[in-house]
């Protein structure tokens, strides 16, 4: 599996992100780092303190923006399987194991996503999984988070990536839909942290 972080001036969140890939429980990862023009010292934190981890593999770029620094990371990726992480959230431990094992028991479906809790100010605030359907419909995109999409490498080959377009990631699982067979799962292991501030 390979998981790709992109990241732009993030430096104070990365560390909670990678960490929480660095605990799974599974080892069949590797994660991408894609340094999208930062200038916030993130190449030296990384460097200092995550590439002792062969596991990790960091990329520094030129800005060009998140579409950009995801479908680098695509062209990279090694994994049978491919996810992502955004820099300000975090996997539970068991994110990886059960959704590889969900794809290795129901080898039909091709690409899932869901499965995310949302904490705004470290309080639940929703989960993304509270309205289930058994249809395979695009009404699965209603509770979308792009970053819990985890499917396929021949998904993400066929499509050629993401197209630089507002809502990209949802637009990738529109098209996904007349090829693939795309499921939503209910696995609560994606936490999506967000902050709003009282002033």
């Amino acid at each position: 599996m390979s998981v790709i972080i992109p990241t732009h001036n993030q430096k104070f969140s990365l560390s909670r992100a990678i960490d929480s890939v660095i605990n799974q429980t599974t080892m069949q990862w590797e994660l991408l780092i894609i340094d999208d023009g930062s200038d916030d010292r993130t190449e030296k934190f990384i460097k200092d303190c995550f590439l002792l981890n062969k596991k990790i593999r960091y990329f520094r770029r030129e800005y060009n923006g998140i579409v950009a620094a995801k479908n680098f990371g695509l062209k990279n990726a090694i994994g049978s399987y491919i996810t992502f992480l955004d820099p300000e959230d975090e996997f539970l431990p068991s994110h990886l194991e059960l959704r590889l094992r969900f794809m290795q028991t129901n080898t039909h479906v091709d690409l899932i996503h869901g499965g995310a809790v949302i904490l705004q100010n470290d309080k639940i605030k929703s989960c993304s999984y509270s309205e289930k359907e058994t249809d395979q419909t695009k009404t699965f995109l209603k509770k979308f988070i792009g970053s819990t999409i985890f499917g396929k490498r021949k998904v993400f080959e066929f499509l050629s990536g993401f197209r630089n377009v507002d809502d990209y990631d949802k637009e990738f699982v529109e098209k996904a839909f007349d090829y693939f067979n795309i499921q939503r799962i209910d696995f609560p292991t994606y936490i999506v942290h967000k902050f709003r501030s009282n002033g």
